[in-house]
């Protein structure tokens, strides 16, 4: 069961149903017509009103819903997000056979710029071992909740808050190898202690440390964008240029995107690279 659903997009907008509760928030990509009315729904993320929530039924700003088996808190924040990017749902499904097909008892699985836990969840309750890393301490704690609302503090989860490529470099040097990594960087962050992430200019460096922390028989790669300009060709040359055409594994490469209920038009969102065991 899931309590989701992409309703319709249109004029640079989604409308979303997150359990109980409709929302329309910005969708640059939609430049097409819509048909919904914004009367019509609880909350309203609105540009307009300096980045502000429209709560126009005083619906309460926080609930849990239940997608594929996981449960969420769901949040109001003041960047629009609410915690959940629904298309990383079909990467949790790939991670679940990933897990479910192989040998090894424990798989160890790193998870970076990893938001509010969503794959982290679907990792902990395929029995995998867990590093979780992000830059906001705010961010961690959010997806410490959904661990305990989902009853799996006993499972193998390591935190830690810090700047994605200091940690990896620590890593490297402590020669740690992980069976699979999750990747999903951000256009522009900032770490810890300041530091500033810009895709353009770390993602070659990002995926070259990646690729040092996989062991010879990793499993998978999995890496996510969101970024403008991030196409399908830029990916693939991306990791052409990393991993030089290995024949050793499989790639995918496609776009991310949400399927509208019927008679809404779907939501592009982004481009994914999965690189996997042939």
């Amino acid at each position: 069961m899931t309590d989701y659903s992409l309703l319709d997009t249109g004029n640079l907008k989604k409308l979303e149903k997150f359990g109980p509760f409709s929302m329309i928030r910005p969708a640059s990509g939609c430049v097409w017509s819509a048909s919904f009315d914004e009367k019509d729904v609880d909350f309203v993320f609105s540009r307009d009103e300096k980045n502000k929530w429209i709560n126009q039924n005083k619906r309460p700003i926080s609930w849990d819903i239940s997608v594929n088996n996981i449960k969420l808190r769901i949040k109001l924040t003041d960047f629009g997000n609410i915690g959940f990017f629904p298309e990383h749902l079909f990467i949790c499904k790939k991670i679940e056979s990933f897990l479910k097909e192989e040998k090894k008892p424990f798989l160890n699985v790193l998870n970076l710029f990893a938001y509010t836990g969503l794959a982290t969840l679907f990792l902990a309750k395929n029995k995998a071992k867990v590093t979780h890393v992000d830059a906001s301490k705010p961010t961690v704690l959010w997806a410490k909740e959904n661990v305990l609302i989902n009853n799996l503090q006993n499972a193998s989860i390591r935190w830690i808050v810090d700047d994605v490529l200091k940690f990896l470099k620590r890593e490297i040097k402590r020669n740690s190898q992980y069976d699979g990594i999750i990747l999903d960087p951000p256009s522009f962050g900032r770490g810890t202690k300041g530091e500033v992430f810009k895709i353009e200019d770390d993602i070659f460096d990002l995926l070259k440390m990646c690729k040092d922390l996989l062991s010879k028989n990793f499993k998978f790669f999995i890496f996510t964008c969101h970024t403008p300009g991030f196409t399908k060709l830029v990916m693939q040359n991306l990791i052409n240029d990393v991993f030089e055409n290995s024949k050793t594994f499989k790639i995918s490469i496609d776009e991310m995107k949400i399927e509208a209920k019927k008679n809404g038009k779907d939501l592009p969102s982004g481009f994914y690279v999965i690189l996997e065991r042939s």
